[in-house]
């Protein structure tokens, strides 16, 4: 019998056993078995591969630097944005912003040009006060730069422009600054005037123009005086005191009218008029004190003063008392202006051996003249 007929014969539930059909549905097809080996393979391999992460870490320093540059722009924009050169136009701006920068590059012609044309556009601008702050500001700078570069003339003729500027006297050419009363201005602008006119007493000195100069000098002091009196009282009581610091307003320090003073009585004492120069000096000593190291400076005025007139007893005990403050080790703690009193101190040193010189002389005169 052929085994095709034996095969035949068998029943198909005989065939194979339920177990082992059991078994044939339990094993995986090579389709499945192949995706799962395939996926455990590359699970494997990347873990292989797959490295630790490293936490990030960033210098401290470029943090730092790029923090403080930051800040430094934050600080420069508010700056730029905030500054009072803001207040002009834009034409102004940028030609007062090129000669502020060639000013500060040492390069003064250049400046002076910038200063000259940002002038003329801040005058024919509509934008601005004529009498206002930005426009008189931009006249005394013009001023002061003039002033340094030795053009006197120039620096008066601007500064005697912001000047009537600020008085409102711009459009009133037969009106005279001194018959100005100041008192009406704000306090800025009564500072700001009485700077004006101590400049211009200062420019006018060094061009010989005496007369025009003590002008200025006076001016100014007189209103300083008359800012710091004592008002009239409701009872018509007209007695005025001067220095009274309970009235003294508050744009006004014993400081400035000690400086208006002195300066006063540095114009009289080179103009031979130490009567008058010692007055002043007194008057700001006064004002000072005696425990700063411009008391002392003062003090040596004073000497050479009455040493013009003379009169060297006087000379030697202000110069005495003027070292006896210079060489004193906490004056120049009081304003920590040590540099003044050791220039002091020098100038002193040698006025005071000049007038012991003179002394000599004078004795040794007399006993020629009267022998003994």
């Amino acid at each position: 019998m052929s085994l095709r007929r034996v095969l035949t014969r068998i029943p198909i539930t005989a065939r194979v056993k339920p177990t082992d059909a059991r078994a044939l549905t339990r094993l995986p097809s090579p389709q499945r078995s192949f995706a799962t080996a395939s996926r455990r393979t590359a699970t494997s391999s990347s873990a292989r591969h797959e490295q630790p992460r490293r936490p990030l870490h960033i210098p401290p320093l470029p943090v730092a630097l790029i923090s403080v540059g930051f800040i430094c722009l934050g600080i420069g924009l508010y700056e730029y944005l905030t500054s009072d050169i803001q207040k002009f136009p834009v034409p102004v701006r940028q030609a007062l912003r090129k000669a502020l920068y060639y000013q500060q590059d040492k390069d003064l012609t250049l400046a002076l040009k910038y200063f000259n044309e940002a002038l003329q556009l801040a005058l024919a601008s509509d934008e601005l006060e004529k009498n206002g702050a930005p426009l008189t500001g931009i006249m005394i700078q013009l001023g002061s730069l003039q002033e340094r570069m030795g053009r006197l003339p120039d620096a008066r003729q601007t500064l005697i422009l912001a000047l009537r500027h600020l008085l409102s006297l711009h459009d009133s050419n037969n009106v005279d600054v001194f018959s100005k009363d100041l008192s009406q201005l704000s306090p800025t602008e009564q500072k700001k005037a009485v700077g004006i006119a101590q400049k211009l007493g200062d420019i006018t000195s060094s061009m010989k123009r005496d007369d025009e100069a003590e002008k200025w000098y006076v001016w100014s002091v007189e209103h300083l005086l008359k800012s710091s009196s004592k008002p009239k009282s409701a009872y018509g009581d007209s007695t005025e005191v001067i220095f009274d610091q309970e009235h003294m307003p508050d744009w006004l320090t014993k400081t400035d009218i000690g400086a208006a003073l002195e300066a006063l009585g540095g114009f009289y004492a080179t103009r031979k008029k130490p009567e008058l120069a010692i007055h002043l000096y007194l008057r700001a000593l006064s004002l000072n004190g005696m425990q700063s190291c411009q008391s002392a400076v003062l003090m040596n005025n004073l000497a050479e003063s009455y040493a013009s007139m003379g009169h060297f007893d006087e000379a030697k005990i202000w110069g005495q008392r003027g070292l006896d403050l210079a060489q004193n080790p906490n004056t120049g703690k009081v304003n920590k202006d040590g540099e003044i009193c050791n220039e002091t101190c020098g100038v002193l040193l040698f006025n005071m051996g000049m007038l012991f010189e003179v002394n000599i002389r004078l004795i040794r005169r007399y006993h020629s003249i009267y022998p003994i």
